[in-house]
């Protein structure tokens, strides 16, 4: 019985108070300081930019609680500059190119200004060649950007690693497909 009368009192006194566990929530909580929106997605960026949440469309349904990095914040940044963060390369070849050099230097320019970002290079090539093949030389195709990146004193923070020919962007057999595959792709962290 006397359990039962604390229950009764506890409920009666929470229920009294004027506060929901909402208002409180909004008076602790953050206010968000950024909000940016793309074609599936927007993003609501706290005062704390280590992350933020996202909400994601598809249709009707609605996801939300998606955390969202400070790295693919800055990153997508970036690319509304019109920076490229896919480099092409010639047949067999892993030289860099006048364009892809100044595509370089954005990323060079943008990795200091932003020194808690690392950089992954990841480097591809076409189907023609076998596999081994394939792997050293998306792995020389990404060490050639990343000896550019090296002038500007970034090496330590960029990662190299090759798919060789395992992640195609075209799965077709003809040249326009093996221009598209023959890549180094830049994925902040």
């Amino acid at each position: 019985m006397l359990k039962i009368t604390a229950l009764l009192t506890a409920t009666v006194l929470l229920s009294s108070c004027s506060t929901t566990v909402e208002e409180l929530y909004q008076k602790v909580a953050p206010r968000p300081s950024v909000v940016a929106q793309d074609d599936a997605q927007e993003h609501i960026v706290t005062q704390d930019t280590s992350s933020f949440q996202s909400t994601e469309y598809a249709g009707n349904y609605k996801r939300s609680n998606t955390q969202v990095t400070a790295a693919q914040l800055a990153s997508a940044e970036l690319k509304n500059t019109g920076t490229q963060f896919v480099l092409y390369f010639d047949y067999d070849g892993s030289e860099i190119s006048e364009s892809a050099t100044q595509e370089i230097i954005k990323h060079a320019n943008f990795m200091r200004d932003n020194p808690a970002l690392n950089l992954r290079l990841e480097g591809h090539a076409d189907e023609r060649g076998t596999r081994e093949y394939n792997l050293a030389l998306g792995e020389n195709r990404a060490l050639a950007v990343k000896e550019v990146l090296g002038l500007y004193d970034l090496s330590s923070r960029v990662e190299v690693i090759s798919f060789g020919e395992e992640n195609p962007l075209m799965q077709a057999h003809d040249e326009n497909a093996w221009k598209q595959n023959r890549r180094v792709e830049f994925v902040y962290q």
